[in-house]
């Protein structure tokens, strides 16, 4: 590991050291920051791009986006960015098997480079070299737990029993796949009656999504509730049951609260999403790269992995109540945001010309603060109305103790839960589980 922390030393005098050691440019310099994603057909993807160009915007940077869509893109793409002067590069879901590849190069020129959705059981930033600094994925496990436990919780007060499942994918963000699996194991611990069917994979998007739906219908189509791994596959598994004439909208949950989700939710015809402040989670990384890039701020080992804090959407009252019938109306992670207002002052801003979403992104940069006179403010002015805005280091949570506990957890993870097929009955889930190891953390709390 690299930069491990030493017993006893200062963490902050570390940290002005390696900021300094590494860092590429000067204060008010006007660099380029790269980003490159594997799509752009997802609303989630959308938003964190267009986050990104805000934020260099207001950062007073230069911006250059790029889509790659096989492992060569991904390494062409970014030389091609570092020959055009970026000082940091931001990758959206980067194909798993180059990223060793990537990080090699940028620490050949000094070039940062952050991850959305990049980890896997053995793949961490700061294992290869100083320059990866940063992978930025939410804790999908939580993401999962508590708007299914709503779900679990609404059929089992309307005498349903079946759910549709459809997983994410195998080969793309393989991380948030597993978690999100673990979750709805830990969610169906609360509700063993309910049979989980399908586990079809909807590879992320809308498309994807429909055929998953389409290839469980040839099974069975008695369905009469739907979970999908995010709002993408989940409103293209939806359409596709509609289509076939099993209209369970009202019975419906996934996450990452995307505008076209959140209009269906307030038309009645979704259940509940959860969101991680899409714009929020792609901008912050801007100013955060900006401060390793001048020497302000870097990260130490434990700080390297980072998750966005989570916020549950649906109709107004209505998740109140489930909360309080299933019993978790008092968990600590359970937050409800205000989806008009969200889907009004944030998420409609995707389909603007010039969007411009409600964020001062220059207000999570130290350095940028410094610079210009201003009062740093975690949210990024947005304050915590429509959203926690808010992120957090996954590996100092109460349940994991330290960042070893936490990569074997991780580890374990995406070896027991990548694949969900093993399971339509929780006698059989449980039956799975007696292999899980101990560094396996069921627990759905993360505090």
């Amino acid at each position: 590991m690299f930069g491990g922390v030493v017993a006893g030393q200062d963490v902050e005098k570390q940290r002005r050291e390696l900021a300094q050691k590494y860092k590429n440019a000067e204060p008010g310099e006007h660099f380029l920051i790269g980003h490159i994603t594997f799509h752009l057909s997802q609303e989630y993807a959308m938003m964190v791009y267009q986050a990104i160009e805000q934020a260099c915007e207001q950062l007073g940077l230069r911006f250059k986006g790029a889509l790659a869509e096989s492992d060569a893109a991904w390494i062409e793409q970014t030389q091609s960015m570092i020959a055009a002067g970026a000082k940091a590069i931001i990758y959206n879901c980067p194909s798993v098997s180059v990223i060793p590849k990537l990080a090699q190069i940028c620490n050949e020129n000094k070039v940062f480079m952050a991850t959305y959705f990049g980890v896997t059981g053995d793949v961490f930033p700061g294992d290869f070299g100083p320059y990866w600094v940063i992978d930025n994925t939410p804790l999908s496990d939580e993401q999962t737990f508590l708007p299914l436990v709503l779900l679990f919780q609404k059929m089992k007060d309307n005498g349903k029993t079946k759910l549709l499942h459809i997983q994410a994918s195998k080969t793309n963000a393989t991380i948030s796949t597993a978690l999100i699996n673990l979750g709805v194991f830990q969610a169906w611990k609360m509700f063993p009656e309910m049979q989980v069917l399908g586990h079809q994979f909807g590879e992320w998007n809308y498309e994807e999504g429909r055929k998953a739906a389409e290839a469980a219908l040839a099974v069975r189509q008695d369905y009469q509730g739907l979970w999908g791994a995010n709002d993408s596959v989940t409103m293209g598994a939806l359409r596709a049951l509609e289509d076939r004439g099993l209209r369970i909208g009202p019975f419906t949950a996934s996450r990452d609260m995307e505008m076209t989700t959140a209009q269906e939710i307030l038309s009645g015809n979704f259940l509940v999403t959860a969101g991680f402040a899409i714009p929020y989670f792609g901008g912050r990384l801007v100013p955060m790269l900006y401060d390793m890039c001048v020497g302000e701020w870097y990260p130490m080992p434990d700080e390297m992995l980072q998750s966005g804090t989570i916020d549950l959407y649906g109709r107004p009252g209505e998740l109140e109540k489930l909360a309080k019938e299933a019993g978790i109306d008092k968990h600590p992670n359970l937050k409800i945001g205000p989806t008009q207002d969200n889907l009004e002052k944030i998420l409609k801003q995707m389909k603007s010309k010039d969007p411009k979403y409600p964020y001062d992104f220059r207000l999570l940069s130290l350095a940028k603060c410094k610079e210009l006179g201003l009062k740093y403010d975690r949210h990024a002015g947005a304050g915590t109305e429509l959203g926690s805005h808010d992120y957090f280091y996954p590996a100092k949570l109460k349940k994991f103790g330290s960042l070893e506990a936490y990569k074997k957890h991780i580890a374990a993870v995406i070896k027991y839960f990548l694949d969900f097929s093993w399971a339509d009955t929780w006698q059989q889930a449980e039956q799975y589980a007696k292999r899980f190891p101990s560094e396996l953390k069921l627990d759905p709390v993360w505090q």
